[in-house]
């Protein structure tokens, strides 16, 4: 077993997501209402991180291969009402008492399924250090490559649990990560460095961010590219500072280049670390095929679900590349150039998700431009547009810009 994958489940989603149609009413509370309809989500990639874990494991449970962990503010199974699984908090990682007493709340197996969970996200670090303590465990039996893959809060869990790891995980802090993230967003309120960093131990990191997605609350989270990745000394220097005394400001004092920065240090393209753009809104890039990104069934397109499963795609092979072994054959049988020509062939949908395939308004502060930051702290100002930091997108493909479009970031982007 010489790598574990572990598939963090975005905000609201349980380990079964895109499996199970899973029922709840949060006035009721009770099991009258779908919240959960499968048939969202494209047949061929479901829920991108629970259809990953099953192709590396053909089981929803976890496996010496793989596991899943439940998305913030949910239960595990679609049958769990009032209940969640416990939570592995105490070991093997040598977590400190403030981080235990934060999580304690979330680790307990009570019912997590809540309305203000999902919007709060605090759960968020007690399913981080549950994951690092399953890679851990999984070390113990020869695990030697961790890969992580998440979406949404999922995704920033998946980079906190590689800083518990490297902080709390003594002789397992230097095993390799490589991080595919889909779409990561930590929600409103204080982003810890420990979101807006990678840790030292972190290899390689492939970020996808929607385009179209736009409502308050979603910005993403870039993270910063480690030592390794830039191969500078003076971030060495920086990264081998002393982690923070409490874990919400581990990585306060470690925080590099900004790659949504002009380059100002004529710094080099890092290694290992990979920004993709790609159209869609969140849950689009994550399997959900429906016209408009959201929940109801009746709405599933052809024409976007090439989207999931591009990004299904592209997790696979970038997962195969870390070392993951697959049980069963990729299920979109379509080759990436295709899905690609057909995106950008059949864009109206995609333009609709975002307010129309112009996104230049009369009205000031570019209310149809996505919002992105790699700055740590209480999230205010202190965001970019995501058509500045990316770069000049490809003539041929169809990403809407407006005419205030200007700059990029000192790390390259590609478009999908």
């Amino acid at each position: 077993m010489p790598t574990y994958t572990v598939c963090f489940c975005g905000t609201a989603c349980a380990r079964d997501e895109g499996e199970n149609n899973r029922r709840w009413d949060f006035k009721l509370k009770d099991g009258t209402r779908v919240v959960s309809d499968k048939k969202i989500y494209d047949k061929d990639t479901g829920y991108i991180p629970v259809r990953i874990h099953l192709d590396i494991s053909k089981i929803l449970q976890g496996t010496r291969s793989s596991v899943t962990v439940r998305g913030v503010g949910e239960n595990d199974w679609f049958n769990q009402n009032k209940a969640s699984d416990p939570l592995n908090d105490d070991g093997p990682l040598t977590a400190p008492v403030d981080l235990h007493k934060y999580v304690k709340t979330y680790t307990n197996g009570s019912d997590q399924r809540t309305l203000l969970s999902q919007a709060g996200g605090w759960g968020a670090t007690a399913l981080a250090l549950h994951g690092a303590n399953l890679a851990a465990t999984a070390a113990r039996s020869g695990a030697d490559v961790f890969n992580f893959l998440g979406h949404s809060r999922g995704a920033v869990s998946s980079i906190m649990a590689a800083w518990f790891l490297y902080a709390y995980g003594g002789p397992y802090r230097q095993i390799p990560i490589n991080i595919f993230a889909i779409d990561p967003v930590p929600g409103t309120g204080e982003w810890y460095g420990t979101l807006t960093q990678l840790p030292p131990n972190v290899r390689n990191y492939v970020g996808v961010y929607a385009w179209d997605h736009l409502d308050i609350g979603f910005s993403a989270v870039v993270p910063r590219p480690n030592s390794w990745m830039t191969q500078h000394p003076d971030h060495h220097k920086i990264e081998t500072r002393t982690l923070g005394s409490t874990w919400s400001t581990l990585a306060d004092n470690c925080q590099l280049d900004d790659p949504l920065a002009p380059n100002k240090n004529t710094l080099e393209q890092p290694q290992g670390y990979h920004l993709y753009a790609c159209r869609g809104r969140h849950g689009t890039v994550a399997g959900i095929a429906t016209s408009d990104g959201q929940y109801d069934a009746t709405k599933v397109s052809a024409d976007v679900a090439t989207v999931p499963r591009l990004v299904y795609k592209l997790a696979r092979a970038y997962l195969t590349q870390w070392g993951t072994v697959f049980q069963t054959r990729c299920r979109v049988r379509e080759d990436a150039k295709t899905l690609r020509m057909k995106i950008h062939s059949a864009h109206a949908e995609f333009d609709a998700m975002a307010g129309g395939e112009t996104r230049t308004s009369r009205l000031s502060g570019r209310l149809s431009v996505r919002r992105v930051s790699s700055i740590h702290g209480r999230l205010g100002t202190d965001k970019y547009y995501l058509e500045n930091v990316v770069g000049d997108p490809p003539f041929k493909l169809a990403y809407p810009c407006t005419v205030e479009r200007s700059g990029g970031g000192w790390v390259k982007w590609k478009f999908l």
